[in-house]
């Protein structure tokens, strides 16, 4: 089985921070990685690798070169060949440029399987995996929590995640594209000997002209959609306290002041040791407990 798994480069968003005046991204401090659902869809390439014996393993990439050891960490974890694509015009290219792109070059590859992630943490868009599907006209299931592959592997039965918690199961003929959850598997971690080897493999590398495509059908002059401002959230304003309408207006008060919080009970004992640990037993007995 032939499996193309379509993988994004991201900024960290634990370190990602928004210039104060412009709400523009601060590229200074990005840090790329492999979009968390991206590297499930490759972890699950690798796991039906493993079951079907011949299967091929292939990562295309629409990234700049600076991230090309995220596709050397995805050949580090089984996968057999990387494709990164990248030209000086894909720069600000939206969800549909990128989906075109990536037709492109899968187009020209042997596939039974195309995993993408639902969605990337930088846009939150999960629009590429269908838009690939239907340039490539093949069935897509969606939001897949659950695969499993037939003796034969010519079947491949699918669990999709639906609202309320509902699952709905599927079955596919290949060719199909399937855009995974991040609650599918738990990508594995590379060891020292697989980086290595990863390291040594080559990635062939495909820009405009290699994909056939002309520059006004890729970057701003190709996209359909424009990114026109960046924000934080705003806060959630707290719910005020409102203190319950039969209590008198002093008692209202008291709790408005406090902002609702009422005193604990509590208990002193005084006296000698005798006498406290009579009391402390007694205090015991009232709550039903035993010594």
């Amino acid at each position: 089985m032939n499996i193309v798994v379509c993988v994004k480069a991201v900024p960290d968003p634990s370190i990602t921070s928004l210039e104060p005046f412009t709400s523009h991204i601060d590229r200074n401090d990005l840090v790329y990685m492999v979009n968390p659902s991206d590297m499930v869809a490759v972890e699950q390439a690798v796991r039906i690798k493993e079951s079907c014996q011949g299967s091929h393993v292939t990562i295309v990439s629409m990234s700049p070169p600076s991230t090309e050891r995220l596709l050397h960490h995805c050949l580090a974890t089984g996968a057999d060949e990387a494709i990164l694509l990248w030209d000086k015009d894909f720069d600000s290219s939206d969800s549909y440029v990128t989906a075109l792109i990536l037709a492109k070059a899968i187009v020209s590859l042997p596939y039974d399987l195309i995993l993408c992630g639902n969605r990337a943490v930088d846009s939150e868009g999960g629009q590429v995996g269908g838009m690939v599907a239907e340039m490539l006209e093949i069935p897509i299931v969606s939001r897949v929590v659950g695969v499993e592959v037939s003796l034969d592997c010519r079947k491949v039965t699918l669990e999709g995640k639906l609202e309320g918690g509902n699952r709905e199961k599927t079955e596919v003929i290949p060719p199909a594209l399937l855009t995974v959850e991040t609650a599918l598997n738990e990508p594995r971690y590379a060891s020292l000997p697989s980086l290595m080897a990863g390291l040594k493999k080559s990635i062939k590398k495909l820009d405009l002209s290699g994909l056939g495509l002309s520059p006004e059908q890729a970057g701003l002059k190709g996209a359909k959609t424009r990114v026109v401002s960046l924000s934080v959230p705003k806060p959630r304003p707290k719910k005020p306290f409102t203190p319950d309408s039969s209590l008198s207006a002093a008692e209202r008060i008291r709790l408005i002041m406090s902002g609702g919080v009422s005193e604990k009970s509590k208990s002193l004992f005084e006296g000698s040791a005798e006498e406290l640990s009579a009391k402390f037993v007694e205090f015991l007995e009232q709550y039903n407990i035993r010594l």
